[in-house]
């Protein structure tokens, strides 16, 4: 059964949405024909969203993923073509960095997931 939660501090569409630490976090997206750089993370102990920093590039149908307490968004679209960057934020230093690796392809709404993370993979 699906409960009521707060409302969002900003309404948005088209965000890119992961979990980091037991907290939601809402990562973009639109808010009609503009691009959002806000991110909003909930706190279901609490039930209540509260707004990190930005995002450094505004994206909408962005990817998210946890992986080793950091939070990244992979991938999406600005408002004229689609993304192959990787942000990667730290919830202890409530930054964003961009990932200097870029991604083979431009992507968007791809999905994605951590299985058995090589022991050579390193973070930002």
């Amino acid at each position: 059964m699906w409960t009521p939660v707060a409302n969002m501090r900003e309404r948005r569409s088209c965000a890119g949405v992961g979990v980091l630490n037991g907290e939601l976090y809402v990562v973009s997206g639109r808010n009609g024909s503009n691009l959002l750089s806000s991110v909003e993370k909930y706190r279901p102990s609490t039930g209540v969203w509260t707004t990190i920093a930005d995002i450094l590039l505004p994206r909408k149908f962005a990817d998210v993923v946890a992986l080793n307490g950091l939070l990244y968004v992979v991938g999406g679209m600005n408002n004229s073509s689609v993304l192959n960057s990787v942000e990667c934020y730290n919830p202890n230093t409530n930054t964003w960095a961009t990932v200097t690796a870029k991604m083979n392809m431009d992507r968007c709404s791809a999905g994605v997931v951590v299985i058995n993370r090589p022991k050579h993979f390193t973070t930002c």
